[in-house]
């Protein structure tokens, strides 16, 4: 096989099988693809690690030794210090050099694949269907292979098969598995098209996702910042027949956490950051004969109450059980901030980086 010929097949098959369009790891298994004929003098490694080509030249046939599983085993052992720095660059070198020389089963003279048996791996059967280096047929497998790593790279650039999937079909447990894959990675926006589970009004419109709820159902927000759970369950607010999710910026996220003891809610709040600021957690909310909740049957309600189980009344005083689940520090100031609370909240912000 030509050069060009082994490099596609290697990004390729690299790009598929380790679902990466990063340039360096593809770069690395393109430039372990060219190291199995090192074990010809004649060819452009060869050349270059001459002595090496010379000493494997003068006691191996071409396509023996380094064109074989043992000698895939042996690149894994020698390249091993890489999994510690970097484990893709070395993942890419080892299936770099494989399909470096796995190509050549495809020539009319194939490969000593199980070395050291001297019996050549061929593939196909039929001798007139085998490649001839530098032939048409093989400009033509050059051409589809580079078509099939352009297309591979550029759906693992958009987030891989099953985004990919995710696009065309929009089914919402899918939605919601990408979302588990890349929802700490990046921030994550869909497109849901559906109704209104309460007015049947119509929805086909991009929201932030905030996180995923049950393996059909997403938590959104809208652009005006009202949050709805979205997907097919009963407690919708939104009835999704389509969710498409793509990657928008990269984002890090911050976890804090939060411990009350009869503590002020307001103070515990004030001084978290005010965009894209989730809290969730449980708290025992303190002399709330007068708690009541602004609700909203169209939109999702961040924190429910019960009362507090096993709790006797003394004097008057009465204690509620408050949930909260990605509740902003605004709503928890405005709904609770009034009163003392005991209990233990996470806190999740989301940095958006440039």
């Amino acid at each position: 096989m030509m050069i060009v010929t082994h490099t596609a097949l290697s990004i390729a098959g690299t790009a598929l099988t380790m679902g990466t369009a990063d340039p360096v790891v593809l770069g690395a298994a393109a430039l372990a693809a060219q190291l199995p004929d090192m074990d010809t003098s004649k060819s452009l490694p060869g050349r270059i690690l001459f002595p090496v080509s010379r000493w494997l030249e003068k006691r191996f046939p071409h396509r023996s030794v380094t064109h074989s599983f043992i000698a895939t085993g042996l690149i894994a052992f020698i390249s091993t210090p890489l999994m510690f720095i970097r484990q893709p660059i070395w993942q890419a070198v080892v299936l770099g050099y494989f399909f470096g020389w796995f190509g050549d089963v495809f020539t009319k003279s194939g490969v000593c694949a199980f070395y050291p048996s001297s019996a050549r791996l061929v593939i196909p059967g039929n001798p007139r269907m085998r490649l001839s280096t530098g032939s048409g047929a093989e400009v033509f497998v050059f051409v589809a292979l580079l078509a099939v790593a352009i297309a591979t790279i550029n759906i693992n650039s958009n987030g891989g098969v099953l985004t990919a999937f995710n696009k065309v079909l929009g089914v919402p447990s899918g939605a919601v598995e990408i979302v588990g894959e890349e929802g700490s990675k990046y921030l994550m926006i869909a497109q849901i098209r559906g109704r209104n589970a309460i007015t049947q009004q119509r929805i086909d419109a991009s929201f932030e996702v905030i996180k995923p709820l049950t393996q059909n159902d997403l938590l959104v927000k809208d652009k005006q910042g009202i949050v709805y759970r979205a997907g097919v369950s009963q407690e919708s607010q939104i009835l999704a027949s389509q969710i498409q999710v793509q990657r928008s910026s990269p984002i890090s996220v911050q976890l804090q956490s939060i411990n009350l003891d009869s503590d002020d809610v307001y103070a515990a709040v004030e001084n978290l950051p005010p965009e894209r600021t989730y809290i969730t957690g449980t708290l025992t909310i303190e002399d709330s004969e007068d708690l009541q909740l602004r609700t909203n049957p169209q939109q999702f309600n961040s924190i429910t109450l019960q009362p507090a189980q096993g709790y006797a009344m003394a004097e008057g005083r009465s204690k509620t059980i408050a949930h909260l689940v990605s509740a902003s520090p605004q709503e928890v100031a405005q709904q609770l901030g009034s009163y003392f609370a005991t209990g233990s909240l996470i806190v999740r912000t989301i940095n958006v980086r440039s």
